[in-house]
């Protein structure tokens, strides 16, 4: 099929050509408390294809794209009438010209795991055990669950000779744990895990740390007194808050600008008491769903100090857009590494301070740097006592905190994100009673 695609694409009138072919394998499960309710299997096969069309008007030369679906069904009428369509589409988009990548002599090896041992069907057994290994208590535990796992290969076909193919695993699960105490409403809690290797044991200690999670919930009745607040932030929510820096030093986001970052800045300030900022990606994370050895240009991913010490050091993204900064293209890299920073979580447990580890919904605005979320579990401490707390929301803004935040020894892994577990900030506001 591949090669069809490829010999109605080089026929066509078109300037270059990219050809995403994955095929991929899945297993899933789905679990009412510890019941099977439902399995299914399937295989998938996609062809994404990318055409280019340059354009050439009052003397300014411009690199149109536009890209489309093809299906394995698909007869060579239906493949040549998508080209050409794509391609009359793609003469009317003025993205300033740029070259494709060019193939190289770099190895790709497929990431490495523990599923390609075998069958993914024989892997939900020891996943579902994993889950519900630590589901022991009598007022809460997994409400429901759904298990995914997957088998992907992919290969990356170009018109500048690129040609590359790897295979990697994705596993998914999301779970809601629930607890009730008598005469009190039931409380819920949801999380995601992804990865792509099995450690029973990361997904035992996540099932664990939700459980404990809900059961806390339980006792916190009263919201925060509403003012300004030293806060630590714990848990998964931590990543959302390094997120800002990895979208600010995107160089699609510096061409745009969007932002106004230029390499060798000071990104926390140019005086910071805090801990200065250590922020790696990273395509080969261990156990990360999103480690792959090239992108979707068929560019080669290395490991990337994007900002040392505080200081920005490359700009990171698309070939495309580094092209256009002159930049070296890092390619495109989700997996974020964060360094650990000062202090331990039990120092910055010190004092008067709210700590934050459960949200209904925690956002960072990646353009304006605003940050908050409703507080769905926490802890107020006014320097001798501390209680859960629940309701009321956070706010703040990072460039007005990041000159003085200080981040955990303790690291965490989860999802794309390996780095602190807390961040501990200064005069935030908390709206609550």
């Amino acid at each position: 099929m591949l090669r069809r695609i490829k010999g109605l694409l080089e026929a066509s009138d078109i300037n270059g050509y990219k050809i995403i072919e994955t095929k991929t394998d899945s297993n899933e499960l789905f679990y009412v408390k510890k019941d099977l309710d439902m399995e299914r299997t399937k295989t998938v096969q996609h062809f994404k294809v990318t055409v280019y069309k340059n354009i050439e008007q009052d003397g300014i030369k411009y690199t149109g794209s536009s890209e489309f679906n093809i299906h394995p069904t698909m007869e060579d009428g239906e493949i040549r009438k998508a080209i050409n369509d794509a391609t009359f589409s793609a003469g009317f988009v003025k993205n300033e010209y740029y070259e494709l990548p060019e193939a190289n002599k770099e190895n790709v090896c497929s990431t490495k795991s523990q599923f390609s041992s075998m069958e993914l069907e024989k892997w939900m057994p020891k996943l579902t055990e994993a889950l519900y290994a630590n589901d022991t208590e009598e007022k809460g535990g997994i409400n429901s669950a759904e298990i995914f796992l997957e088998k992907i290969y992919t290969r990356v076909v170009t018109s500048k000779g690129i040609d590359v193919s790897y295979e990697k695993y994705n596993g998914m699960i999301e779970f809601i744990t629930t607890w009730r105490e008598e005469h009190e409403e039931e409380i819920e809690l949801y999380k995601m895990l992804t990865f792509s290797d099995y450690d029973p044991e990361y997904i035992k200690n996540s099932v664990k740390e939700r459980i404990e999670l809900a059961k806390e919930r339980t006792r916190a009745k009263q919201m925060p007194p509403s003012g300004k607040y030293k806060i630590i932030l714990t848990g998964s929510d931590v990543a959302e808050v390094f997120s800002y820096y990895v979208n600010a030093a995107n160089a699609a986001t510096v061409y745009d600008k969007i932002s106004n970052y230029k390499i060798g800045d000071s990104v926390q300030g140019d005086k910071v008491s805090g801990d200065l900022l250590n922020l790696t990606l990273d395509p080969t994370l261990s156990n990360s769903a999103y480690s792959v050895p090239i992108d979707d240009d068929g560019l080669a991913l290395h490991k990337t100090a994007v900002i040392e010490n505080g200081k920005l050091m490359t700009y990171h993204g698309s070939f495309r857009y580094n092209h256009y900064l002159r930049n070296k293209p890092t390619g495109i890299i989700k997996n974020v590494v964060v360094a650990a920073g000062s202090k331990s979580a039990e120092e910055m447990r010190k004092g008067t301070y709210i700590e934050l580890a459960a949200f209904s919904d925690f956002q960072m605005d990646p353009i304006t740097g605003d940050f908050g979320g409703e507080i769905r579990l926490g802890w107020y401490c006014d320097g001798n006592t501390k209680v859960p707390i629940t309701g009321g929301s956070l706010s703040g803004n990072i460039k007005k905190v990041h000159s003085n935040m200080h981040f955990s020894k303790e690291l965490q892994k989860d999802d794309y994100f390996y780095g602190p577990k807390s961040i501990e900030m200064y005069d935030l506001t908390i709206a609550g009673k």
